[in-house]
């Protein structure tokens, strides 16, 4: 009797994952460079905007040029450049994305991507302020608004990174919960982009679009969110669809401060007065929107709907994935007994 031995055959994961674990995206090196290139993809509202505007000057130097400027200090600009920062660190933050080890070294490569991060936010304050513009003030106030721009680009930037590095190293819950404030930010930006490119004011159908867009990123997240705990999954429902509306209300806030900012001396009592103030707009922004169902709704209100609907549809569709796949994996085990 001859007795024929069938081959032994690999996992089939094994060798997908050797060759996902070897190469160019293994190595944590990519990711600084990954990061240093998402800022300054980050920043292309205000390079495309400077392009097409040419001069910007100020009261105190109308002859100002800041056409080679990497960062809008201006003081008409500030809510630009608060929106550029978060969204050049968010791009930045999530380049751990790029290594195929990302769930193995995430301290490792949450610190390259910071280094690579600062490296780049560095450089283009230092880029910006080397000509030695004149931003405003005089004497020693002058020396407050230089630090005053710098301190907003801090701001702006470490908010963005840590979005980013939550959104590309954190677990499905805290990801889909993280991408709503991300999607709020990445929407103003298209849509500061589009303005810059085509100029304003743009169309009137633009927030609507930006808004489902920014819905329908977050509505994935959602969907990945289903592998998550029960309690988990639900916490991550009710914090991004809050999220959405809650950022978008603080933007408009932090929007009034900054153009508010302008006449406002620097003293302490001021700079607080204008921060409750602040708060109450960001207040009356909330009750404005919840209020706002339209037709057509408030655009966070879109968002919201819109996230709701995608996550709610795909992770039915996910589920009914999964169960076939199941039943298709039990079918050989029932035949099996059948004819035994």
């Amino acid at each position: 009797m001859t007795s024929t031995t069938a081959p032994q055959q690999a996992p089939p994961d094994e060798g997908r994952g050797t060759r996902l674990g070897s190469g160019l995206w293994s190595s944590p090196w990519v990711v600084p460079i990954a990061a240093v290139l998402g800022w300054f993809v980050g920043l292309l509202p205000w390079i495309v905007r400077r392009s097409r505007q040419g001069t910007f000057g100020t009261p105190w130097n109308p002859r100002n040029d800041l056409r080679d400027a990497l960062l809008p200090f201006h003081h008409q600009l500030l809510p630009m450049l608060v929106v550029v920062t978060v969204v050049a660190g968010l791009l930045a933050g999530s380049a751990p994305w790029c290594s195929t080890s990302r769930r193995s070294r995430r301290l490792v490569l949450a610190a390259l991507t910071t280094l690579g991060a600062l490296l780049a936010a560095g450089w283009s304050v230092v880029q910006t302020l080397s000509p030695d513009p004149d931003l405003g003030g005089s004497g020693t106030t002058a020396a407050q608004v230089r630090v005053a721009f710098v301190a907003v680009t801090v701001a702006g930037a470490l908010l963005g990174l840590v979005l980013g590095l939550t959104v590309s190293l954190g677990g499905a819950a805290v990801r889909a919960a993280a991408s709503a404030p991300a999607a709020v930010f990445i929407a103003d930006w298209l849509g500061q982009l589009v303005l810059g490119s085509l100029g304003s004011p743009g169309p009137t159908w633009l927030p609507t679009l930006l808004a489902a867009l920014a819905g329908a990123g977050v509505g994935l997240a959602l969907v990945g969110a289903a592998r998550a705990h029960l309690l988990a999954r639900v916490a991550a429902w009710v914090g991004s669809l809050v999220l959405l509306v809650v950022t978008a209300s603080a933007l408009t806030a932090v929007r009034y401060v900054l153009e508010a900012l302008r006449g406002t001396p620097i003293r302490g009592d001021a700079l607080s007065e204008l921060i409750v103030d602040g708060l109450r707009v960001m207040g009356a922004s909330l009750q404005t929107t919840l209020t706002a169902w339209g037709p057509p709704p408030a655009s966070p209100l879109t968002a919201v709907v819109v996230a709701a609907t995608v996550g709610a549809v795909g992770t039915l569709l996910a589920a009914r994935r999964a169960d076939r796949a199941d039943r298709a994996d039990r079918a050989p085990d029932d035949s099996t007994r059948t004819t035994a």
